[in-house]
């Protein structure tokens, strides 16, 4: 072949024989690998489906925290509102208290 002339076709022959096997692999190749892709498509794919209801759960759970942490709050106010109500009864009881004892001194000054 190193001394045939350079020819159509020699370049056929050498295409044919050298070239064309070497493409034919390449292109095999790149079939088992683009069905391969296809299967990793799929399997994505599914696994997508599996994920829209668990991120729509994440969401509806975000949002009931959110409400919970409102309330909490709302509670919290209404709490030391209750402590500050329980603090002033016992005021005015020391008050009323004091007040039976500034009555019973008056009266022992009076007499």
């Amino acid at each position: 072949m190193v001394d045939e002339p350079l020819t159509v076709g020699a370049l056929t022959r050498f295409h044919r024989d050298m070239i064309a096997p070497d493409f034919q692999r390449v292109l095999q190749r790149l079939e088992r690998l683009d069905s391969r892709l296809e299967e990793v498509h799929g399997k994505v794919d599914g696994l997508s489906g599996r994920f829209e209801p668990l991120e729509t759960d994440y969401r509806l759970l975000a949002e009931a925290v959110r409400d919970v942490e409102g309330r909490l709050e709302g509670l919290e106010g209404r709490i030391d509102q209750l402590a500050v109500r329980a603090e002033l009864e016992v005021l005015r009881d020391r008050v009323t208290a004091l007040q039976d004892q500034i009555r019973g001194l008056e009266r022992r000054l009076a007499d």
